[in-house]
């Protein structure tokens, strides 16, 4: 998915948005030069040879992902001149195995943009999207002539408009800040999950089992990309809303298992202004109190989703003896879905290509000494697994979503990540 904010936007005053054959056209008339962010190249790259072979693609990929991300545009002479390529000749499947083949990490994320000519000049041409990496450095090998015909593992990077390979001090740097970007990733997580659960359980007027859910992009948007409006907000939640019960249906085709959707039935989609966020509550505002489950669901600037959901709200019929914190599956597990589905809908939105890590736990007041007692559907009606545990601390579940995850792999992380808490009480998504 290519980005919405490149230096073409920049120099050209262009609002975010993809990047068309007029951008490029006007870049080139008005001789926009290379920097360590844009490369134009004249000729695609030439069919590779046998794997083990020095890869120019490669080696220009991985300098732009090693530095902080950029584009190389195929169809543009060195003096900037429009030049065209044959987009007939144009094979990402070959680009992106030659990325496999010759890189270590290989540089996920690269993004081929085919964009025929506009002007009838016939001059089309080749962008080659390539996000800055989190997983930097990124080494090249293969034989390589011009050093005596030896093998080379190097690690480019881009300085200004040319390509230079790292010193050893250099990719010493770049593994440091690769474990510092790791470590405040997850602290950023923690700090959200945190924060969210100190909110909601401060909010609640006696114990209750708080579901509160994290994605976070591995590769937060940057400050500089515009935020989403108050009605693109809203139609983040209503796609995600809607998606949501689309993969509830393929996971769980089974009817008895669906549990109240969490955003449809609960939020107005209502979303309100917030710290660098988006809120949508029915909670925090005591003028508008309400006897409904409460809910709360953050869309964060840099791409984070956040929601917390009253799992024992009416988990239980009144006639039901007392359980003080009943954990109903079905809305756990229709709560994540909702969660993953709707920081999907987010990324998509911000056309962000990175993965999201997920976090979910299970909470109530501290000091409590209570029980979490899950609740299950028997013939319809919801009653305490009394086969299963009923653990007093549930330990925080995990998953992840690739850059470019289809229905499938939505339902996978979404499962893995209910799973995670679920299999703690001896539960499954689906029953035995």
């Amino acid at each position: 998915m290519a980005r919405s904010w490149t230096r073409l936007h920049e120099f050209l005053g262009y609002p975010p948005g993809p990047v068309t054959y007029e951008m490029v056209a006007e870049a080139v008339q008005r001789k926009l030069g290379e920097g360590d962010d844009l490369d134009w190249k004249e000729a695609l790259p030439a069919t590779s040879p046998v794997p083990g072979q020095w890869n120019e693609f490669a080696k220009d990929v991985a300098a732009m992902a090693n530095t902080r991300g950029g584009l190389l545009i195929y169809g543009v002479s060195d003096d900037i001149a429009m030049v065209g390529i044959d987009l007939d000749k144009v094979n990402d499947k070959q680009l992106g195995h030659w990325l496999r083949v010759h890189l270590q990490p290989t540089v996920s994320g690269v993004s081929y943009l085919r964009l025929p000519a506009t002007d009838g000049s016939g001059k089309d041409v080749l962008v080659v999207d390539v996000p800055a990496s989190e997983m930097a450095p990124h080494f090249l090998y293969g034989w390589q002539q011009r050093d005596k015909d030896k093998t080379t593992f190097n690690a480019p990077f881009r300085h200004r408009d040319d390509t230079d390979y790292m010193a050893e001090h250099q990719i010493a740097l770049a593994f440091r800040e690769r474990f510092a970007r790791q470590d405040a990733a997850k602290t950023a997580l923690d700090e959200h999950v945190q924060h969210t659960t100190d909110l909601v359980l401060g909010e609640s007027e006696s114990p209750a089992a708080w579901l509160v859910v994290a994605a976070r992009p591995t590769r937060p948007i940057p400050r500089m990309v515009p935020a989403l409006s108050r009605s693109a907000a809203q139609d983040v939640m209503s796609r995600g809303a809607k998606r949501a019960r689309g993969l509830l249906a393929r996971a769980i085709p089974i009817p008895r298992m669906l549990g109240p959707q969490l955003f449809p039935d609960l939020l107005d989609r209502n979303p309100r202004k917030g710290l660098r966020r988006w809120v949508d509550t029915n909670m925090l505002v005591p003028a508008r109190a309400t006897r409904r489950r409460g809910v709360l669901v953050e869309l964060h600037h840099d791409g984070t989703v956040v929601t917390a959901v009253d799992l024992s709200h009416n988990a239980l019929p009144p006639s039901h003896p007392a359980v003080p914190l009943p954990v109903p599956s079905p809305v756990l597990i229709s709560s994540v879905f909702e969660t993953v589905a709707l920081a999907h809908e987010h990324r998509l939105t911000l056309r962000a290509d990175t993965p999201i890590e997920l976090r979910a736990v299970l909470q109530t007041q501290p000091g409590t000494g209570l029980r979490f007692a899950p609740v299950v559907f028997d013939l319809g009606r919801p009653v305490v697994a009394e086969w299963a545990r009923q653990p007093r601390t549930v330990q925080p579940a995990h998953s992840d979503l690739a850059p470019f995850a289809d229905d499938e792999s939505l339902i996978a992380g979404a499962t893995d990540l209910a799973e995670g808490l679920l299999n703690q009480f001896g539960l499954d998504i689906l029953p035995t």
